[in-house]
């Protein structure tokens, strides 16, 4: 495990106590239609991902509820109540918005705001409290999450009394995107990921392994654009840049966007420009410019799977 994920776990240690219980029921209104929300409370300082109850009145079915941060939808389920785990993205105030449609054709709401004063990037303590043996919990992304690509996965893997998982596994939409062991750089077990996803609705399940076989827990969420990189390649392995072509003119920056997805994972990305690596990153996805004079270059994007396998595409381009 990295020094980094060592001291964001320490953070999500420290700060679990700020969330308000995971075991407190949400009371609806009397009023009829009404949303009420009962965590967060309003005017409270929080740490991400925010604890949400939802619970909702109304003579007629609820057939659909929705999470808006700050005039944003970010959250979808055709449901009439809800107590999950939805991360900010940022810090600052937030006006949490909850709103529900019945059959009859209503649209009603209710909304706090609140401040947000901390990102977690891993399980919390409420999230995993009352988690049973041989079982996966998804703490990030939540189960009808609205979220840009790519999307930071975060889970809890607990094996058979007694056992460590001895694999973590991937899927997107029935296709293996990521798999530890083989051995990763930053050790085993491995609490997060992040994953390229094109726009549109996706099938996430993890799998984790132990002596008695598999177990998984599943979600459905939806990617509404592409904020950095490229869409994942549709065959796999590959790799896709979407923001350069092999001869192209540039004009003093070469911009990168890529893409790499095996059904291993992919262990690191690397820029090299005209000979020297200029980038080394974790991630599945490159998003960036680079800085160049007048004249010819030669940029080669390599990806390494967690397998071993080496992907590689070459640009000769030249700058006026």
């Amino acid at each position: 495990m990295s020094s980094r994920m060592l001291v964001v776990f320490c953070f999500a240690v420290v700060f679990t106590f700020t969330q308000n219980s995971a075991g407190q029921t949400c009371n609806p209104s009397s009023t009829d239609p009404s949303v009420t929300i009962c965590l967060p409370q309003s005017g409270a300082a929080l740490n991400s991902p925010i604890h949400l109850q939802i619970a909702t009145n109304d003579s007629s079915q609820v057939d659909l509820l929705q999470v808006w941060y700050n005039g944003v939808k970010r959250w979808q389920n055709p449901v009439s109540s809800a107590d999950f785990f939805l991360a900010t993205g940022g810090g600052g105030p937030y006006r949490i918005t909850a709103m529900a449609h019945d059959v009859s054709g209503r649209w009603f709401q209710s909304t706090v705001n609140i401040s947000v004063i901390g990102e977690i990037y891993v399980c919390t303590q409420p999230q995993t409290a009352n988690q049973a043996p041989r079982s996966v919990v998804i703490c990030q992304p939540a189960d009808g999450e609205i979220h840009f690509s790519p999307v930071h996965l975060t889970w809890n893997a607990l094996a058979a009394p007694g056992e460590q998982p001895t694999s973590v596994q991937i899927f997107v939409d029935g296709t293996s995107v990521f798999q530890t062991p083989p051995a990763l750089s930053n050790g085993f077990p491995l609490p997060a990921t992040g994953l390229p996803l094109a726009v549109g609705r996706h099938r996430v399940s993890i799998q984790a392994y132990d002596s008695q076989g598999a177990f998984k827990s599943t979600i459905y969420m939806n990617v509404n654009k592409i904020y950095q990189g490229c869409a994942p390649p549709a065959v796999l392995p590959a790799m896709v840049v979407c923001s350069l072509t092999n001869g192209q003119t540039v004009t003093g920056v070469i911009p990168v966007k890529a893409a790499a997805a095996a059904s291993t994972g992919i262990l690191r990305f690397v820029e090299i420009l005209d000979g020297v690596q200029v980038l080394n990153t974790a991630h599945a996805w490159l998003d960036n410019g680079l800085s160049v004079a007048p004249g010819p270059h030669t940029l080669v994007l390599k990806a390494t799977t967690n397998s071993g396998v080496h992907l590689q595409k070459t640009f000769n381009v030249t700058s006026q």
